[in-house]
């Protein structure tokens, strides 16, 4: 589940990134699991859907999920997201065990 701010420190899509790789890295979104469309999210959370396409990409870049033109996004291969969210990780100094 993704908690918002929209009055948070964080920007919207920061919170956002962070958020879906936290369920990516916990299991709690599976490989090859469909994320919600762009659009479902930005009228969920009552955001521009720029905001979100910018996470989306973001995640993209990262190796955590990938697109399929007319398709929708989905979440990477299990070690393909691991990897990436342990290089984010660490990219933040912060270290997991392994």
């Amino acid at each position: 589940m993704l908690n918002i701010r929209l009055e948070g420190k964080l920007p919207i899509y920061e919170q956002l990134y962070n958020g879906i790789s936290r369920l990516i890295s916990s299991g709690e979104l599976e490989p090859d699991e469909r994320l919600p469309a762009v659009r479902e999210v930005a009228k969920q959370f009552g955001i521009n859907p720029n905001t979100v396409q910018k996470s989306y990409s973001q995640l993209e870049q990262a190796g955590l999920i990938y697109s399929i033109p007319a398709k929708g996004s989905y979440v990477s291969g299990g070690g393909d997201a691991a990897e990436a969210v342990r290089k984010a990780v660490s990219y933040t100094h912060l270290t997991l065990p392994t």
